[in-house]
């Protein structure tokens, strides 16, 4: 390779075969500079190319990230939806909840209003029994009355009647044969 000053002084003072080796040389130069021209404008070509179809990729990209944001959105707002919906159906529940336990509690203490009555009844059942036959025949009308196979039978009425009745054994002093 040639540098500038020499290329200069072969230019003014040369000789017709160092103009001759100039100009071959220049040719040569020229041919190569073309080809890596060429080259280079192949490369950029390819580079241009390369950076558009990474321009469509990414707009893909980006209009498939688009398309995810906006799902992910509307699942998120569904979720939200359904959690609000869940929330108040356990705020629903936890109120029934309590209505329910207020309505034990009070049907609880009906019951026991309902026993008190039931041995007030009891009483009465068995008032005027003073001896063991009475005692006996008193059980087994009782026991055709309220027994759970007829219409009107009740089991805890039953349930009641025989824990008089050992009671009432007791204080006679008999045992319980039926």
């Amino acid at each position: 390779m040639l540098d500038r000053e020499r290329i200069e002084e072969i230019i003014l003072n040369g000789s017709e075969d160092e103009l001759s080796e100039l100009r071959l040389w220049l040719f040569k130069e020229s041919v190569r500079l073309e080809n890596q021209e060429s080259s280079l404008e192949d490369r950029y070509a390819r580079l241009e190319a390369d950076e558009m179809a990474f321009k469509e990729r990414m707009d893909i990209a980006e209009r498939k990230l688009e398309t995810a944001t906006k799902k992910l959105n509307n699942d998120k707002a569904l979720f939200d939806q359904r959690l609000r919906i869940l929330n108040n159906g356990f705020d629903q529940l936890n109120g029934d909840k309590k209505k329910l336990e207020n309505e034990y509690i009070r049907l609880e203490r009906e019951k026991a209003i309902q026993r008190e009555n039931e041995y007030d009844a009891l009483d009465l059942m068995f008032r005027g029994v003073d001896n063991p036959l009475s005692l006996k025949k008193r059980y087994k009308d009782l026991m055709k009355m309220f027994h759970p196979d007829n219409i009107a039978g009740d089991q805890e009425m039953v349930q009641l009647i025989n824990e008089e009745y050992a009671a009432l054994c007791r204080q006679f002093n008999i045992s319980i044969i039926n």
